[in-house]
Parts: C-alpha cells; sequence; structure tokens
C-alpha cells in the first residue's frame, strides 16, 4: 500500500466513521509519510508500520469500547507530570544556550563593523596597527558570526521540533491511557526541504572555510607587522 491509498482509505472510513477533525488527522499522517520518507523509507514500508488505516480510523470511534481504567491513567498523568519537570528545565537550559549563541552572534559581527569602519568605542576591542589588518580581523569575525548565526537557526529549528514532538509524545500518552487513537510520533530533529538543507550546508561551509584561512592569515600578519610571534604583547593587548 502506498501513500496515497492509505490516505484515501484512512479518510474515507473517518467519514464513515463521522469522525470530526477528519482533515486535522488526515494532515498529521500526511505530514509523518514525509518526515519518514525524508529519512529514506519507501511509502510502503511507512503503511506497513502504521497499520492497517481501516484499524486506525475505528480508533477514532467516540464510543471506542476499549477503555482503560481510572486507575492507569492518573497513573500515566502522574508520570507526564515528572517527565514535564524535567523536560521543562532541560528546555529552559536549551533556550539559555540560545540566547547566549545570539548575543555571541551579535558581538562577533558589531566587532567585525568596528575593524572595518576603523573606531574603537572606550576601546572595547584589541587595536590593530594598520587598516588592512583590520579588513582581515573583520572578515574573521564576519564569517565567524554567520557561521554562528546557521548554528543558531538550526537550534531555533531543533528546538521548535522538540517542543512539537514531546507534545505529540504527550499527547499520545494520554490517549492511550483514555483508550482513545494516538497520532504517529513525530521526529525530533527538524525537517528541511532539500534545498534548504544544501543552502545551510554550503552557508556554514563557506563561512568556516572563509574563518579558518582568516584566522591563519590574521595571526600570521599580525606576528610580522610586530615583528614577533606574541604579537598582543607587542601591542599591548589584554593590559591594563
Amino acid at each position: 500500500m502506498n501513500r496515497n491509498e492509505f490516505i484515501d482509505i484512512l479518510r474515507k472510513k473517518l467519514y464513515e466513521n463521522n469522525v470530526s477533525d477528519v482533515e486535522e488527522i488526515i494532515a498529521e499522517y500526511d505530514e509523518h509519510f514525509s518526515f519518514k520518507l525524508s529519512d529514506g523509507y519507501s511509502e510502503e514500508e511507512i503503511a506497513a508500520k502504521l497499520g492497517n488505516p481501516e484499524e486506525i480510523a475505528m480508533q477514532y470511534l467516540a464510543g471506542n469500547p476499549e477503555r482503560k481504567s481510572g486507575a492507569k491513567k492518573a497513573i500515566v498523568v502522574t508520570g507526564l507530570v515528572f517527565a514535564d519537570i524535567f523536560a521543562g528545565a532541560f528546555f529552559v537550559l536549551l533556550f539559555g544556550w540560545i540566547l547566549v549563541m545570539s548575543a555571541f552572534t551579535i558581538a562577533t559581527a558589531i566587532i567585525g563593523m568596528c575593524y572595518i569602519g576603523g573606531f574603537n568605542v572606550y576601546s572595547l576591542i584589541p587595536p590593530v596597527p594598520h587598516y588592512w589588518l583590520g579588513i582581515i580581523y573583520a572578515l574573521m569575525f564576519f564569517s565567524l558570526a554567520v557561521l554562528s548565526g546557521v548554528g543558531i537557526f538550526y537550534c531555533v529549528s531543533f528546538c521548535r521540533q522538540l517542543v512539537r514532538a514531546y507534545g505529540r509524545f504527550h499527547r499520545n500518552c494520554i490517549s492511550s491511557a483514555s483508550g482513545k487513537a494516538v497520532l504517529p510520533p513525530l521526529p525530533t530533529y527538524p525537517q528541511f526541504p532539500m534545498k534548504t538543507q544544501r543552502i545551510l550546508r554550503r552557508i556554514a561551509l563557506i563561512s568556516l572555510a572563509v574563518f579558518a584561512v582568516t584566522f591563519v592569515l590574521a595571526y600570521i600578519s599580525s606576528a610580522l607587522a610586530a615583528g614577533v610571534l606574541e604579537f598582543w604583547h607587542a601591542w599591548k593587548w589584554f593590559m591594563n
């Protein structure tokens, strides 16, 4: 059974059973196919793993006799409360990391602009004696900012998808304990179109290469300009 056959049968049976929100349910299963196809599974493999669409449609009947006991539901809810505490702490740390990396990205971009503009407010950045050296340092910091920005974009997408996946897990646990139908699980990692993946990979590789080259070039050029390997001492960097 391929994707279209599975979706058509499921939609037909859901409407026959007078299930509400049919198209929302169909959208969830259609999205599940898209996720698994991007992981390399075939449509037939995905459909086989999901099971018989007629039996899935039966699970959405309001009068489904397969009800779990109230005690088991209480146990599941209690377990989810403890899981939510740890998951909440993890998400807070993850959001904090994103904020730190965002501040780092902004700071590196500002430093790069300072070197290009040739100004140093309150002597907050290490000065260089030649403007052409400042250009090299600016390119180094700009490329680092771009690389960090790509990382932040992925982290934000990962965090968003992880929240969605945990929300689906949470819902499915309660639905299962209540004897209701469960939706297919969501992946924990972001799903980008192939074109977006190629663009992100290309930007990350180019910025990484530029950063590596300019970092080495900045060190060699600074050492030659200062006449010593430890040029930061000659230029009195990091000294009060």
